[in-house]
């Protein structure tokens, strides 16, 4: 007879997923310090959905080293996979990501500045990911974790030209972000923390009035003991920012190329500049988007792009947590709000959960200056809570040769240039992608089961509110047309429950292609 005592009892912070979550987000960020032990013998499960990627080999020498069958050589491949560089890792709790990489919270990073401290913003953004504000169930938030070293600097983050998605092994950390098909969120919550300048102080404490002087013998020292007193080597020297044009045009590109369904949240960075009261928005980076978005300037392009990128602004912190970024609360929220209400609804004008606050409190005069131009979205102290004040974008959600097409509607118009739009768009790409890798071997275009799927599709839609009209014939009509006999074209058209007329999406399916494409098509 053996006793409960005597068996080892050991809790799996892996909650069995329950559905399948509608919004997944990925972050790309430091846990450090670099030779930190990792605990890849706790992946389980994670495996197989890692091998799923592409990373089958990968996968399969992990399962290998925690069945003790090998061990991890001295080599720098087998070192990097140990310490499990660039591997998109799932996750569905805080506790799984504490699990894996243990005492991540509190190991010190290399870059040190005075408001960001010597903590990587990563472990918080996780954590802030998996706040809720309402019961969900389990499962119902996936957040895909790509760890880089912190020694590969900002480079790191970016995406790099020309990079081929075929070749996995060469790819860098954004590029295998990508290869995840259900994510539609990206975050850099370590980029950002590198663009805090080093140097720059916090808002003065409050002095007390001084006292009233007093005859003191010579001999006792007569310190205010008011602040800390720092030695001239303590704090390391500002580095120089990457400048906003080495970062917002490479992240727009590659994801308008790449993953034209997905969004990156990046926050806004401090201007390095002393005197002031409080840190305030970068001005150079501000000038930038401006001169990007700006209809008259030379940059149309590249302003059609910016819809892929939501920017925040401006930072979290609370009476017990340090400076963070906003990113992973925002996509925490979005994920949430997704999953119960659909993603065609916004996250703005809802309390944020959590304890921490935006960090510096900004003005409404402030906020609406960043709303309107260059259309930042900003976070406000309502009543001791936290609260996005407008999902707005710098660029229109729908492309460029499709704005002229849109009757009593501008090129300004404030109604596209939101990010619920442009995550609705996002979802929609994703889930007509799925439906027709589904019907890869029904090409014939006398077959109705691939119109029956769609209109059964968009039927839930418009029960679902995503689309507006009495009637399904008032909120979406299918056309199909052919293109050869191996290819099903469906033009569909939409009418969402937002303050615009029209879209319409080609949905093309070719199985010479091997797979389906859906387009923003004119009207």
């Amino acid at each position: 007879m053996q006793l409960l005592a005597d068996h080892r009892i050991e809790l799996d912070a892996r909650p069995t997923p329950a559905i399948t979550p509608v919004l997944e987000a990925v972050f790309i960020g430091h846990c450090p310090p670099d030779h930190l032990d990792v605990r890849w013998d706790r992946l389980g499960r994670a495996l197989d959905e890692i091998g799923a990627l592409g990373f089958r080999q990968q996968a399969e020498t992990l399962r290998a080293w925690a069945a003790e069958e090998a061990e991890p050589g001295d080599g720098e491949a087998d070192q990097r996979l140990a310490g499990l560089f660039g591997l998109p890792i799932p996750l569905y709790s805080l506790g799984q990501f504490q699990d894996i990489f243990p005492g991540v919270f509190d190991s010190a990073t290399a870059y040190v500045s005075r408001l960001a401290g010597d903590r990587a913003w990563l472990p918080l953004a996780v954590q802030d990911f998996f706040e809720q504000s309402e019961p969900m169930p389990d499962g119902a938030k996936k957040l895909w974790v790509i760890r880089v070293p912190e020694c590969a600097g900002r480079a790191a983050f970016l995406p790099t030209l020309g990079a081929n998605l075929l070749d996995i092994d060469r790819l860098g950390a954004f590029e295998r972000a990508l290869l995840i098909p259900r994510a539609g969120i990206l975050a850099l919550p370590d980029l950002e923390r590198l663009q805090i300048p080093a140097d720059l102080p916090d808002i003065p404490r409050v002095r007390l009035e001084n006292p009233q002087p007093v005859f003191l013998p010579c001999g006792p020292q007569a310190d205010d003991s008011h602040r800390e007193r720092r030695h001239s080597r303590e704090m390391p020297d500002a580095d120089a920012l990457f400048a906003p044009m080495q970062m917002v045009p490479r992240i727009a590109r590659a994801l308008d190329k790449l993953r034209p369904d997905l969004q990156c949240l990046l926050a806004l960075p401090f201007d390095n500049t002393r005197g002031s009261e409080s840190p305030r928005p970068a001005a150079d980076f501000l000038a930038h988007l401006a001169a990007i978005v700006d209809p008259d300037g030379p940059n149309r392009e590249l302003a059609a792009k910016l819809r892929h990128v939501q920017f925040l602004y401006p930072y979290l912190r609370g009476a017990d947590r340090r400076l963070g970024s906003p990113s992973g609360l925002i996509a925490g929220m979005q994920a949430e709000v997704s999953q119960l209400r659909g993603p065609w609804r916004s996250v703005a004008g809802r309390p944020l959960p959590g304890r921490a606050l935006p960090y510096p409190v900004v003005g409404q005069q402030l906020a609406t200056a960043l709303r309107q131009t260059p259309g930042i979205g900003v976070l406000l102290n309502q009543k001791g809570r936290g609260e996005l004040d407008d999902e707005r974008l710098a660029a229109a959600t729908l492309p460029a040769h499709l704005l002229d097409y849109l009757p009593h509607t501008g090129r300004r118009a404030e109604h596209l240039r939101s990010g619920e739009i442009m995550r609705f768009l996002g979802w929609l790409r994703r889930e007509l992608q799925t439906l027709g890798e589904q019907l890869v071997f029904s090409v014939d275009p006398r077959d109705p089961r691939p119109g029956m799927l769609l209109r059964d599709f968009f039927d839930r839609l418009h029960r679902l509110g995503a689309l507006r009209g009495k009637l399904p014939e008032q909120a979406y009509r299918l056309a199909q047309r052919q293109d050869g006999e191996s290819t099903l074209i469906f033009d569909i058209e939409i009418a969402p429950a937002y303050p615009i007329d029209l879209i319409r999406l080609t949905f093309v399916h070719d199985r010479h292609s091997g797979g389906a494409r859906v387009e923003l098509s004119d009207v």
